[in-house]
């Protein structure tokens, strides 16, 4: 127990600055700035359109639906459409580079490693930046959109729907944390990572996101740990594409392949010690 506890007495010591710089790095890098504030556009118009108009919409129904549930609708489809695969897998992508790749570029790396850093206390804390980084870069973005949409439908709907807000932004945290991990192992392994982890995300998460090929995606864990927190909004399997055909039977029919919530962070956790585990060997071995 003494051994472990001086070792993470010198993973906290020798990883805290390492950490703060790279959050620092993460968020004052100009490709996250230009993406939150992109994000942050539709919340300031759609507060300020409330604003203009406070008092008067609380009451709507739109398509025979209360407002809350027309606006929670339309924060679910931004959410867990646009900004969960998308808009965050990008940060996430960008992120890596600017953490691990620019340590390359500007020499920083070779000196580290004539230093009597372990590599493993390099590399942890830049997978915690990351993942804080790419949280803080996507989540508040989202949870401003979420209040400019709900409050249209007045203090009822903000309260009613935080829920879906939660399970956005845990599936988020999750989302943070195996793509980081994903991405710092591509930037360790290849030398132009920004093209590899492009063609990885948008052939291997987007193309195969979907059919019985998607238990090997981080998607579809991210998607089967949100979907018990959706079911009061009744979104199905078929929603998140979580199911598969099944022609067994007379006649084709959908049957949800959701894996357990828990089994999902399980698998997540795992990928990403894996992911880890195996940049800290490549970049042990790999020559400057």
């Amino acid at each position: 127990m003494g051994s472990i506890g001086k070792e993470l007495e010198r993973l906290l010591q020798v990883g805290r600055p390492i950490f703060l710089d790279g959050i620092r790095q993460f968020l004052l890098a100009r490709s996250t700035l230009i993406i939150a504030a992109l994000l942050l556009t539709p919340c300031l118009l759609s507060g300020w359109y409330w604003y203009d108009n406070r008092g008067e919409t609380e009451t709507q129904v739109i398509d025979g639906d209360p407002l809350h549930e027309f606006m929670a609708d339309m924060f679910y489809g931004l959410a867990f459409h646009v900004y969960l695969p998308m808009v965050m897998a990008l940060v996430a992508l960008l992120g890596a580079a600017e953490l691990l790749d620019s340590e390359f570029q500007k020499n920083t790396m070779q000196l580290l490693r004539t230093s009597p850093v372990r590599m493993y206390e390099i590399l942890l804390p830049k997978l915690l930046a990351g993942t804080v980084g790419t949280f803080f870069a996507v989540g508040v973005p989202l949870t401003c959109l979420y209040f400019a949409l709900l409050v249209h439908a007045g203090s009822f709907g903000l309260r009613e729907h935080l829920p879906l807000l939660w399970a956005a932004l845990g599936t988020l945290l999750l989302a943070s944390l195996a793509y980081s991990g994903i991405f710092l192992l591509i930037n360790a392994l290849v030398r132009r990572p920004l093209p590899v982890s492009l063609v990885y995300w948008l052939v291997w998460e987007v193309i195969m996101s979907s059919g019985s090929s998607q238990r090997f995606t981080v998607m579809h864990y991210l998607r089967s740990f949100a979907f018990p927190r959706l079911d009061y909004l009744g979104i199905v399997a078929d929603d998140l594409n979580l199911v598969i055909e099944n022609t067994s039977g007379d006649l084709p029919e959908l049957v949800s392949i959701a894996t357990d919530p828990l089994q999902a962070v399980a698998v997540l956790l795992a990928l990403t010690a894996v992911t880890m585990l195996l940049s800290t060997r490549l970049l042990e071995r790999k020559q400057f």
